[in-house]
């Protein structure tokens, strides 16, 4: 079973069941239910294992031609050869990716135009992975963003709850009153003020002896 997009998955009999030997699809979803930018699509592995493949014959027809350092050039090519196909076969774009632009180096350095399709196939993978990988990015950003909204908003909610509790208030909005101090189950009568005792009254003078 394919997780290609529509268009992308074309049977043709027996000839599939071969392929799917060769190069078994991969799953493009991952956990979040969004596909992963290193996971390659069908028709991408289908074309870096030609290219893979096509440069094995190309590596070989360039060491067959220049004068120097013939095994060197035809290592290099088979190397970019197995790791381009490697990527095909367990769907990884990267992997690919690394084989299709070591291909290039390869043959570029001498017959360019056998290096066109691998620049291709090589741009081509990296647009996919790198607007896949964008995406990602975007929603991943959202989702952290909806996330700590959802943070922020519990605690506006328990800062509320506890202001709203714990005052105690009463309808007229003041605090409650002051309690003083508890009074004590022995009674003591207050004391009674003592008058003081008028002053005695002074004796009339007498004025006979003046007279």
């Amino acid at each position: 079973m394919s997780h290609d997009g529509p268009g992308e998955d074309s049977p043709h009999g027996g000839r599939l069941g071969i392929v799917d030997r060769l190069l078994p699809p991969v799953e493009m979803l991952g956990e979040d239910g969004h596909p992963r930018p290193s996971r390659m699509t069908r028709r991408e592995q289908l074309v870096a294992a030609g290219l893979g493949v096509g440069n094995v014959a190309i590596s070989g027809g360039i060491a067959g031609v220049v004068h120097h350092n013939q095994g060197l050039v035809l290592l290099a090519g088979l190397a970019a050869s197995v790791v381009t196909l490697v990527g095909a076969r367990v769907g990884n774009r990267i992997l690919a990716l690394v084989g299709l632009f070591a291909s290039t180096l390869v043959s570029g350095q001498i017959f360019f135009a056998f290096a066109l399709p691998y620049y291709a196939g090589a741009i081509w993978i990296f647009l996919k992975y790198n607007r896949l990988t964008k995406a990602q990015g975007v929603l991943r950003r959202q989702q952290r963003a909806e996330q700590q909204g959802g943070r922020t908003a519990g605690t506006r909610s328990g800062r509320a709850q506890g202001k709203g509790g714990s005052g105690g208030k009463g309808a007229t909005g003041k605090g409650p009153a002051k309690l003083g101090p508890p009074r004590s189950k022995r009674y003591t009568p207050p004391k009674p003020v003592k008058k003081r005792p008028p002053p005695p009254p002074k004796p009339p003078r007498d004025r006979s002896i003046l007279d």
